[in-house]
């Protein structure tokens, strides 16, 4: 969950990245846009918008968590209580966060205690869309994703296999929909033949702003890579933007959940900290 070094860019800025950005919206992404008013929770005004029950994933499996805002009166700062849940192996996390400023939509650097330590590195509210919640985390050394929407706003789970390595960002259809920040948003992986060998090109589209940014991976490096950091290809990136003018996206973790390949979750960085986005796979790659 590091930020990558500037020699690990390089490949990054390859035209293919920047092709990729150029691309059209699909019919999918557009479909999104137009439902986009079906459960949204509205615009980030305080911190009192992490308070609640959410229902989502961590790392894959079914979980739920809720979390309760409290006033630290006569101050404006707040704290939070959570009790993580995970659904699927009926283990349940708390820890608390004090000091919160009131107008933070970020939550960082909380301990949830159980039958293993938890560490959730970033908790964000996403600023467009309150009904929505995602961060990542740390157990047993190794980082995971999370993502949530408020109780009864969200679709259902969708059950998918575990991921395997880095084939599975493009396996059979390689789209994902979802959001940048509360915003309807796009996600496709695609690996192309160029000649200067194999690729692997990610597109993120914003598509509320008609904005989108592309990167692109060679894969004789990819394969060399450990198994968590195929599962966060992008973490510390700066993806280019399509329009000359528009600035760099810069990633700070797009996480695949690794108990189920279909859920894509991480930050973009920004001014006020990280902000939220995650994404869920289109169709069900190959068995």
């Amino acid at each position: 969950m590091q930020h990558r070094s500037p020699s690990r860019r390089t490949a990054l800025r390859s035209a293919l990245g920047t092709a990729l950005a150029l691309g059209c919206t699909s019919p999918a992404a557009a479909a999104v846009t137009a439902g986009r008013s079906a459960g949204q929770g509205g615009v980030f005004r305080d911190v009192r918008a992490f308070h609640g029950t959410w229902e989502g994933v961590y790392d894959g499996r079914r979980a739920r968590l809720r979390i309760v805002v409290v006033r630290q009166s006569p101050s404006t700062r707040h704290t939070l209580y959570l009790t993580l849940t995970d659904l699927d192996r009926d283990e349940a996390f708390t820890g608390s966060l004090e000091d919160v400023p009131a107008t933070s939509h970020l939550a960082g650097g909380i301990t949830l205690r159980g039958s293993a330590a938890l560490t959730l590195r970033a908790l964000m509210v996403h600023t467009q869309d309150t009904d929505r919640l995602s961060g990542t985390g740390v157990r047993d050394g190794r980082g995971f994703p999370l993502s949530f929407r408020r109780s009864g706003t969200g679709p259902g789970y969708v059950q998918n296999r575990p991921f395997r390595d880095y084939r599975d960002w493009y396996a059979g259809d390689g789209g994902y929909v979802g959001d940048l920040d509360g915003r309807p948003a796009e996600l496709t992986v695609r690996r192309e033949i160029t000649l200067e060998g194999a690729f692997i090109g990610f597109r993120l589209a914003d598509l509320d702003r008609g904005m989108s940014w592309g990167a692109a991976l060679r894969e004789s490096e990819v394969q060399r890579w450990s198994y968590d950091r195929q599962r966060d290809p992008l973490g510390g990136v700066a993806l280019t933007p399509a329009r000359f003018l528009d600035e760099p996206l810069r990633v700070d973790s797009l996480y695949w959940h690794g108990a189920n390949t279909g859920y894509v979750s991480g930050a973009s960085a920004g001014p006020g900290g990280p902000y939220g986005m995650s994404f869920v796979r289109r169709a069900a790659p190959p068995a």
